[in-house]
């Protein structure tokens, strides 16, 4: 099927973005952004996070995570503060949905927060409870919602893209923020105009499409919009470095893992120096106000 040419699978329908790895991705009309038009069972999706996700797919994540701890926390600690910005003093429960090794949540521990997490994989929920971490090993949804309580901040970084039911899911985490409660999300802010640049460009192909993993793919607007439709204020947005600009600077690191480890330094020091000079947040912000940088990050206020 030519990319562009209409598609209906059940009540998902729009046109074909682009075809990989056998699956095509349609611009759905019915959810409001792009996903696979076959979506996986939950069976299937259970599989992958409890057997498979952090023993073979990513089997170094959490190794290589540890290494990047000093530096994940100045995004973190952005995140933390800007939530904290918009509660009332004292205002401190967090809830990490899909919390991975913990990251987050032991810099929200450090920050004085009262954090819980829940992570489906039994590998990395082990390994953050091993952290001294509150940390629930499942799948969130509607079903386990109620058990975890009422949050002034939920975070849920990088999990949108990875299952078949986002706005199911987003549905489930509002109902659990307290009146006037912060939610922040971040997904891979795809298809974006500097991949798009690339892939013109610099020859390379749509590497960010991996339909094994990444079901939806998402842009600013579209998750401001289900933002609203959840009934949320959205509050403000931002991102983090766009690795593409590599690309367009023909630095390949797609084709080159040894050449991507080489670039993740320049870009964690950037991030450095960045926050060191008072500049982190700014520069980010103007960046995703032109609809640029990796992830897509949108903060959102519960109604009081």
């Amino acid at each position: 099927m030519a990319d562009g040419q209409q598609l209906e699978a059940g009540a998902h329908h729009g046109p074909v973005v682009i075809e990989a790895d056998g699956h095509q991705v349609i611009d759905c009309a019915a959810c409001g952004f792009r996903h696979i038009a076959n979506l996986p069972s939950a069976a299937d999706l259970k599989r992958l996070y409890e057997e498979e996700f952090y023993q073979s797919e990513k089997d170094t994540y959490i190794v290589d995570a540890g290494a990047d701890y000093a530096w994940k926390q100045i995004e973190m600690r952005e995140r933390l503060d800007r939530a904290a910005e918009k509660l009332p003093s004292g205002s401190r429960r967090v809830l990490d949905i899909g919390c991975g090794p913990g990251d987050f949540l032991a810099v929200a521990k450090e920050l004085g927060w009262d954090g819980v997490g829940v992570e489906p994989s039994p590998v990395a929920a082990k390994h953050a409870s091993s952290r001294g971490l509150n940390v629930t090993c499942g799948f969130f949804g509607p079903e386990s919602a109620d058990q975890f309580g009422a949050f002034d901040f939920i975070h849920m970084s990088e999990v949108l893209e990875h299952i078949p039911n986002p706005l199911e899911i987003l549905d489930a985490a509002v109902g659990l923020l307290k009146p006037g409660g912060v939610l922040c999300v971040s997904v891979p802010n795809d298809f974006n105009p500097l991949q798009g640049a690339a892939v013109k460009s610099a020859g390379t192909k749509s590497w960010w499409v991996m339909p094994k993993h990444h079901l939806n793919y998402f842009s600013f607007a579209s998750l401001e919009a289900m933002f609203e439709g959840a009934g949320l204020d959205v509050l403000g947005r931002s991102t983090n470095f766009p690795m593409e600009l590599f690309l367009l600077m023909g630095k390949d690191y797609t084709k080159d893992p040894t050449l991507g480890k080489e670039l993740h330094g320049l870009r964690k020091q950037l991030d450095i120096n960045l926050a060191g000079n008072g500049l982190y947040g700014s520069f980010y912000d103007t960046l995703a106000a032109s609809g640029f940088g990796r992830l897509a990050i949108v903060y959102g206020q519960k109604k009081s």
